[in-house]
């Protein structure tokens, strides 16, 4: 139901949970952010790390130290199709989440997102109305 972003508040028939029980859930996108064999990722990174190129992990290793170091930045990812730029993400993603922080895999298109592990649309997982034009 997470997932799809809904609730239990949705379905009337359905009887809620009181309060003190939800309190003790805690976030949910956290929860749903950090639920992860971290084991199989540590595995899927090494494997994913080790295809990179030297160009590749020369960026790989500059925004895995932001990462780690709490230092932020933002980095732009270019390419043509077939560059390697969702082999990035998916490095990235499973290098930081099989150490247990929370990574959002976010992109403008329904295509790359099923590409991405745990990807979604920003109007999905942000819940961003998209208006519908009369020529859209």
């Amino acid at each position: 139901m997470q997932k799809k972003r809904k609730s239990l508040k949705d379905y009337p028939s359905i009887p809620y949970p009181n309060g003190y029980i939800t309190e003790q859930l805690g976030n949910k996108l956290i929860y749903a952010e950090s639920d992860y064999d971290t084991s199989k990722l540590r595995e899927e990174f090494q494997t994913l790390y080790a295809s990179l190129t030297d160009e590749q992990k020369d960026i790989f290793d500059t925004i895995m130290e932001a990462a780690n170091n709490q230092k932020g930045g933002v980095y732009f990812l270019y390419g043509c199709g077939g560059t390697g730029k969702i082999f990035m993400w998916r490095t990235l993603a499973s290098a930081l989440r099989s150490q247990r922080h929370i990574v959002l895999t976010i992109a403008s298109s329904g295509i790359a997102s099923l590409l991405l592990p745990g990807g979604r649309t920003a109007h999905s997982k942000f819940s961003i109305q998209v208006p519908t034009l009369e020529n859209s």
